[in-house]
């Protein structure tokens, strides 16, 4: 068990790596709005990952042991390494060599960034938003296996139902950022994914404490979460675009670290119902509501 823990922390680091590179590449490769069209592409293939994971991941256990998901990962991560080694060339056309000056470059960004309060916003916004997709992926399945009486191979199948939300979403944010813009963009995924979240809390309120009603309302929080990031990913590492990588180091740090929060919350609170997860999606999208405001009222002009 030691070493299973110490290997998932391995992979953790890598896969923070390789995420804050893509938002990092993306902003050398193209202008503000032109990355949030970019990143919605990208999301469009991410959303695969936890929309298919529990189906994949439950037909290899029950098929061929436990242990067959974590060949399945090394594999898969050996060909992305070889296709990165080989073919993937460098986008960063001012990159140094000195590491000291490397490291005063980076600390100098942290420091530039956090004085920024729009920049703040931005990331708050991608934690909150994050936290909520992420405190459902860790409360629902305890809900409806333990609770509601959801079989394991039955469940991942319906998690694909609540991720089809995330793919209109993306699909329509490639579309709809030429037209309104990343700062609209921001406010109204935001709102939709409030709107979600709002619904999510109401059905269990109301006494409805179904599997359909921990399930389906989180695509109308999917479409939401799907139209705001790519633009508020875009927006925050073009605050200060000299400084692409560090911001997206930080939007990564924020994300991850306020939806382990939540993930922990989650934990602590009861499973009996899905009530207590709605509540904390609810909080979370309401904060999220609040930080793209915040970000709208400091918006630069598009």
């Amino acid at each position: 068990m030691t070493m299973l823990i110490f290997a998932r922390i391995a992979q953790g680091i890598g896969a923070a790596g390789s995420m804050v590179m893509v938002r990092s590449i993306v902003r050398d490769l193209y202008d503000r709005k032109q990355s949030a069209r970019a990143l919605a592409i990208i999301s469009t293939v991410m959303v695969f990952a936890p929309a298919t994971a529990p189906a994949i991941g439950g037909y290899l256990h029950t098929q061929f042991g436990w242990q067959a998901s974590f060949i399945f990962l090394a594999l898969m991560g050996a060909a992305l390494f070889i296709y990165c080694a080989l073919w993937m060339a460098e986008t960063n056309v001012v990159q140094g060599a000195d590491l000291l000056a490397n490291i005063r470059a980076l600390a100098s960004g942290y420091r530039v960034l956090i004085g920024e309060r729009t920049f703040i916003a931005y990331s708050l916004n991608i934690g909150f938003i994050a936290s909520g997709m992420f405190a459902w992926f860790a409360g629902v399945p305890v809900v409806l296996i333990d609770n509601y009486g959801v079989a394991p191979d039955r469940f991942g199948y319906l998690m694909l139902t609540g991720t089809l939300g995330a793919f209109f979403g993306y699909a329509s944010a490639i579309w709809l950022t030429g037209k309104l813009g990343v700062n609209r963009m921001i406010v109204l995924g935001t709102f939709i994914g409030l709107l979600g979240a709002a619904l999510y809390l109401a059905l269990p309120l109301a006494g409805v404490l179904t599997p359909l009603a921990a399930i389906a309302p989180m695509s109308l929080f999917g479409i939401g979460l799907a139209i705001a990031f790519p633009s508020v990913m875009a927006a925050a590492v073009s605050v200060r675009p000299d400084y692409a990588g560090t911001a997206a180091s930080i939007n990564g740090l924020v994300q991850y670290g306020t939806a382990a929060m939540a993930t922990l919350l989650v934990g602590a609170l009861s499973s009996t119902t899905h009530l207590p997860l709605a509540w904390v999606i609810f909080g979370t999208q309401s904060l999220a509501m609040v930080a793209a405001w915040v970000g709208w009222r400091g918006r630069p002009a598009e």
